[in-house]
């Protein structure tokens, strides 16, 4: 409970408010036997404490009025050492109660015989008049309480918006700026000059907020951009109205940082898919060739052009390009080109401005290459790209910038552009089906990955580490594979390649009821492919992909001694070999 002491001021005004409508001296005071009000008539000395022996003092210890006729009719003053000094011919005091609980006293005092008279002729009334004037009292206390409950709420609930990410801007019913919270001026770099006492829709003249402001209508999320200083801020602004009843009492606007939402969608886009080239599985030659050759680049800003069957693991390798890069902290946004209605590509890889189309989002949408901002997009099945959207896209690869769909401003864009396609895009630009300028900006630092047909010293490798994958996810303990069984997957062609040798090792660990994986547990179109295509295949001259192999590691490693060195380590030859070897393919 609040105490007497810190309301003094409307104590002391009480005090003289009685005084002078019943020309009576007047003493209050607290529980403590603090003075806290007084109109100094009925006594000589400055009085600054009330002392227990006091009329009033006896009071606040019995919680109990008291009359006093006279200073000779009461045993307070009949015992006081200050009775001379004093000049009280009559008393009335009354505790100030609240609940039972004594806050203090109050002390009604004649000064002469006339006004005792009327004390004492008037006692009835007099008490209740100060039984009023300690409930008003009270009723200060408790204003006073709630004022400071009040101010300790709104000093929290500042400090909790000083202490949020967003920036917060509040305005009242008519769009002043009333209040905003330090992150504002950080976002934006406004001074007080310009946010004091400001209209809301001048300093940020949108319809959205007119229409927030004067017909209180919600919006959400819409991308905002400011030219302040020199300096243009993207934020996502969200406003609602404050409604008392059904009027308004102002407005709340909240600002979302654009690098806190990339850091929400690079932790999002994470998803525990971080992949290192550590990660790619296999060790012969060819693999080790590409993994190389893309360790080189990971680093550049240059575009890369993954090209490769279906199933070789291409997002794979742009995954380990983006997170052994210095934009491994940012986002990794992949797109499958081929996996979005033609119709509604445009607006995912771009975004586009609210009311743009029917049945556009409220507020607009942030596409692909925005979200992929500071990071890497990986557009995958590239060649699926409409010819018509083939030159935006060529625009923004070359100027490093977008304009959303029913947009007017550009938006600069710092990202790394990573490509993929299993198709021929060389005959594709030939047919006119593929941009030919698109393509040469594309294919900057082409990756070719073998399929799995030319790695077969790997399929054994996957084999074993897909067994103990499967094994742990569907609590399996299989511990091999029957020799039958090993010799089908070896030689096997594979066209679907890694996705294809992981899809079947996963229904084959769900099918084994024994400790090896047996013919039976193998799909039955894997048993009877060898038969069909074997006669079919395609075969590659020996001495052709010796000599692609051969030219392969020496663009990666180079061309000098220790380079040739290393490509024979990487080949498994002795250097004499590949000396020989280089003489002979005139390399």
């Amino acid at each position: 409970m609040i105490k007497l002491t810190e309301i003094k001021h409307v104590v002391q005004n009480i005090s003289e408010a009685i005084a002078s409508v019943l020309n009576m001296d007047v003493i209050i005071s607290d529980n403590e036997f603090n003075k806290i009000g007084d109109t100094k008539k009925h006594f000589d000395l400055e009085v600054l404490y009330i002392k227990d022996t006091y009329v009033i003092g006896s009071v606040l210890k019995s919680g109990k009025p008291v009359i006093v006729t006279g200073k000779e009719d009461n045993e307070n003053c009949v015992v006081c050492k200050e009775k001379n000094k004093c000049n009280l011919q009559a008393m009335i005091c009354v505790p100030i109660k609240y609940n039972n609980f004594i806050l203090g006293a109050i002390g009604l005092i004649a000064i002469s015989l006339d006004y005792r008279k009327t004390l004492l002729d008037n006692q009835d009334n007099l008490i209740e008049f100060l039984n009023r004037m300690a409930d008003l009292i009270v009723s200060k206390v408790l204003e006073q309480e709630a004022s400071d409950k009040l101010q300790v709420a709104i000093n929290q609930m500042m400090a909790l918006i000083d202490s949020v990410d967003e920036g917060i801007i509040a305005v009242d019913e008519y769009g002043t700026i009333i209040y905003k919270n330090s992150v504002i001026n950080d976002m934006f770099l406004f001074n007080e000059a310009q946010i004091e006492k400001q209209k809301i829709f001048e300093l940020l003249p949108k319809p959205y907020i007119e229409k927030l402001v004067h017909q209180k209508e919600t919006f959400n999320n819409i991308e905002l951009s400011i030219a302040q200083n020199q300096h243009e801020y993207h934020t996502l602004v969200s406003g609602k109205p404050v409604l008392l009843g059904t009027k308004s009492a102002g407005s709340i606007l909240i600002f979302k940082k654009m690098e806190d939402i990339y850091n929400v969608v690079n932790t999002i886009s994470l998803n525990n898919q971080s992949t290192l080239f550590e990660d790619i599985i296999g060790e012969g030659p060819e693999i080790k060739l590409v993994k190389d050759r893309a360790k080189l680049v990971a680093n550049s800003n240059s575009t890369v052009l993954i090209l490769g069957e279906s199933g070789t693991g291409k997002e794979l390798f742009a995954r380990a390009i983006h997170y052994s890069s210095d934009r491994h902290e940012k986002p990794f946004i992949a797109f499958n080109c081929a996996a979005i209605p033609e119709s509604l590509l445009e607006s995912e890889l771009f975004g586009y401005e609210a009311g743009s189309f029917t049945g556009a989002t409220k507020g607009g949408k942030l596409g692909k290459f925005q979200l992929a901002q500071g990071g890497t997009i990986f557009l995958d099945e590239i060649g699926d790209v409409p010819i018509h959207l083939q030159t935006k896209l060529l625009r923004v690869l070359q100027e490093k910038s977008l304009e959303k769909l029913g947009g007017h401003k550009s938006v600069e864009l710092d990202i790394r552009v990573i490509a993929a396609t299993n198709k021929y895009l060389e005959q594709m630009v030939i047919d006119g089906s593929f941009r030919e300028d698109l393509f040469y900006r594309l294919s900057v630092i082409p990756i070719n990955i073998p399929p799995l047909r030319e790695r077969k010293g790997d399929i054994k490798i996957l084999l074993n580490y897909f067994l103990k994958h499967y094994n742990q996810k569907l609590r399996k303990n299989i511990k091999g594979f029957h020799q039958s069984a090993e010799e089908i997957l070896l030689h096997n062609s594979w066209k679907g390649n890694v996705r294809e040798l992981e899809n079947v090792i996963e229904y084959a660990v769900n099918m084994e009821t024994s400790p090896y994986i047996t013919l039976n547990s193998i799909p039955q179109r894997i048993r009877v492919s060898q038969v069909e295509e074997q006669p079919h295949m395609k075969l590659i001259p020996l001495e052709e992909m010796e000599r692609n192999l051969i030219y392969e590691a020496l663009e990666v490693y180079g061309h000098g001694v220790q380079d040739k060195t290393k490509v024979a380590q990487v080949l498994g030859i002795g250097i004499a070999t590949l000396y020989r070897k280089i003489k002979k393919y005139d390399l």
